[in-house]
């Protein structure tokens, strides 16, 4: 017998006070550890102070989950792990969907918003048969060092209002962060937004700068992302009239025209909730178009 259980404080207070059995296979989807499928995962969620956080006389609280797994057999530390970091962020963001899709709050105590990746790996108290598992030094990354001098400059002129800033590269930013916290469909949107952001601007740049007036401009970037991307190619307002001889450039359009337009018609039309896979192609996607057209 093994148990294994992570423990996460939230920053946010949850009106729950009770467990849960569920069925590993129902909550945990991606990935899947074969071994599991037949187990069950207990989850309780209780109130802790919140300390002294303000001078109001109302009660401090925060909630914190506990997710237990009690096997028959051992596991592997590769499979605690993938349990305790990826299924476990899966099932509290279950959680906390559910919760929303419930009560619709937004904040409690905190605003109430799925985990990212890395908050579990920071924060999640992780314990097997009552051992602590993992050490959490914090190590020295490239993420730590300073910005390059192009990039200094850049935000630079971004703070000082001299560059507009490029609203497509921050709704692929937020792409990324809805990604990051398990909110596939909403990054699939994201990125397509700003897929159609850019490929509007460029092209209406390049309109404007062949001649055309606003009258004959504007009709085009009314347009959707699916018409916008199978304009013909001898078509000035067609991308690929622009970036046809582009490295790559033909077999990146494909699969926005194939595959990111069809799953972002599938979510926002039909409610198709897309899958992880789905939501890194479409960020990796629009990630590749936006820098290639820069």
């Amino acid at each position: 017998m093994q148990t294994v259980e992570v423990s996460i404080d939230l920053p946010f207070f949850l009106r729950l006070e009770e467990s849960y059995i569920v069925p590993y296979k129902k909550v945990c989807k991606e990935p899947q550890l074969p071994e599991l499928k037949r187990q069950k995962v207990q989850i309780k969620i209780s109130q802790r102070p919140a300390g002294t956080i303000d001078r109001s006389e109302w009660p401090k609280m925060r909630s914190t989950v506990v997710i237990r797994l009690d096997m028959p057999t051992q596991l592997s530390n590769e499979s605690v792990n993938t349990f305790a970091i990826r299924n476990c962020l899966e099932i509290i963001n279950k959680v906390i969907s559910s919760y929303q899709a419930t009560t619709l709050d937004v904040d409690n105590a905190g605003f109430i918003i799925p985990l990212g990746t890395s908050y579990m790996q920071l924060f999640a108290e992780i314990r097997v048969d009552g051992q602590d598992f993992r050490d959490r030094w914090p190590s020295y990354s490239l993420n730590t060092l300073p910005l390059p001098s192009g990039q200094t400059e850049e935000f630079k002129r971004y703070l000082n209002d001299q560059d507009q800033l490029p609203l497509s590269k921050l709704f692929l930013t937020n792409a990324m962060l809805s990604l990051e916290i398990g909110q596939y469909s909403l990054a699939v949107l994201q990125a397509a937004i700003a897929v159609e952001l850019k490929l509007t601007q460029v092209i209406s740049t390049r309109l404007i700068a062949r001649g055309w007036p606003n009258e004959a401009i504007e009709p085009y970037e009314k347009l959707t992302l699916g018409q916008k991307l199978r304009i013909p190619k001898k078509d000035p307002r067609s991308l690929k009239f622009h970036f046809s001889q582009v490295a790559g450039f033909s077999e990146l359009f494909k699969k926005l025209d194939n595959e990111l337009t069809r799953l972002r018609n599938d979510v926002a039309h039909r409610g198709h909730l897309a899958s992880p896979q789905e939501a890194k192609q479409a960020v990796k996607m629009a990630d590749k178009f936006l820098s290639m057209v820069s």
